[in-house]
């Protein structure tokens, strides 16, 4: 019987380990977690910054006539009496470009599957119940015969 709960005590010890730092739930899987999480938090921060920066121009831009007036002479309109001069060889720069990038996608944790830490806690079982077998058995060395000729101790080994 002691055998066999320490087996099992040994079994259940490793797939509980394997599990808590390999598994599925385990340590490893919510780093890797943790790590996405603070990626995905980091990219919502930016997101959230281009969206207020966007909401503030178009704010201004249903509003404040200085700011339509500015935004029109950028798209080529001008007003009554204004002369326009246009200059060549200078490069338009789009400064109102907003870039949010590609979408992060959250990725599945690498993980031991569960069959694999009940393999181990298995395994484990089987060898510390193998092993405790094993010492159980008495391996005496068995004593070679012995002829005693006349007090002499005279062994009987093959001969070469």
């Amino acid at each position: 019987m002691f055998r066999v709960l320490s087996a099992a005590l040994a079994g259940t010890a490793i797939y509980v380990l394997v599990s808590f730092t390999c598994g599925t739930d385990g340590i490893w899987a919510d780093g890797q977690l943790r790590e996405q999480k603070r990626i995905l938090s980091a990219r919502a921060d930016e997101i959230q910054k281009i969206n207020d920066s966007l909401t503030l121009e178009y704010t201004a831009l249903e509003k404040d006539p200085d700011v339509i007036a500015g935004f029109a002479r950028k798209m080529g309109y001008v007003r009554d009496g204004e002369k326009v001069v246009k200059i060549n060889g200078l490069i338009a720069l789009d400064e109102y470009h907003f870039e949010t990038g590609t979408p992060i996608k959250s990725i599945e944790p690498y993980s031991l599957p569960e069959w694999f830490c009940k393999v181990a806690g298995l395994l484990m079982f089987f060898v510390t119940y193998l092993y405790l077998m094993v010492k159980d058995f008495n391996f005496k060395e068995r004593p070679s015969k012995k002829i005693k000729i006349k007090g002499i101790p005279v062994y009987d080994l093959p001969q070469v």
